[in-house]
């Protein structure tokens, strides 16, 4: 299992935001171990992501930006990252992580707190932090002290399902490949082993 920044910031910005270029060459680099494996899709399905515009980031400012498929801004991403050979793979798109499948490649999309810094997209957020530091120990494989959906969203969590779905699977393996926080938004890069 991957985990990948869902926010758009990381295809949009291109060479304007070096820490975005590193964080994609992050994800290149992990995703390149992994080239024969069939991919799930996992990121919020929500209708406040979602463009009348298959497969193009015109919804969000660029529409030179096409990854072929996909309504929802997290799979938009996913599909980016994952480049037209990788799209070839995907056998599965959804919004619940639910039993990863042995065998597969499961890429789940999803962002930390979104008030950082002042210039976030939630402005600063008194406790996004701590919710960034809880986001980093969990993605590193420790078992930080559970959290609930609410303490998540009051810190700038848009959508803490997912993070709380990640937090109730026991990796065999992990480690929290980049992490960057310089946008306001917690994004972060990391690789899971799950046994199932």
């Amino acid at each position: 299992m991957i985990v990948v920044p869902a926010s758009p910031a990381l295809v949009l910005s291109r060479d304007a935001d070096p820490a975005g270029v590193h964080l994609r060459a992050a994800v290149e680099r992990t995703l390149s171990r992994h080239r024969n494996l069939p991919v799930h899709l996992v990121g919020s399905r929500d209708p406040r992501w979602r463009t009348g515009h298959r497969g193009s980031f015109a919804g969000w400012g660029d529409a030179t930006v096409n990854v072929g498929e996909g309504h929802h801004l997290p799979e938009l991403v996913q599909r980016f990252l994952l480049g037209p050979a990788g799209a070839e793979r995907i056998v599965d798109v959804r919004g619940k992580l639910g039993e990863p499948a042995p065998g597969v490649l499961t890429l789940v999309a999803l962002d930390g707190s979104a008030g950082l810094t002042g210039r976030a997209p939630l402005a600063l957020i008194d406790g996004a932090d701590s919710v960034d530091a809880w986001c980093r120990a969990l993605l590193a494989g420790n078992r930080p002290p559970g959290k609930n959906p609410d303490s998540l969203r009051t810190a700038g969590v848009l959508e803490p399902d997912l993070w709380l779905e990640l937090a109730g699977i026991r990796p065999a393996r992990a480690e929290l490949i980049a992490a960057d926080v310089t946008s306001g938004v917690g994004r972060y890069v990391a690789e899971w082993e799950v046994g199932v």
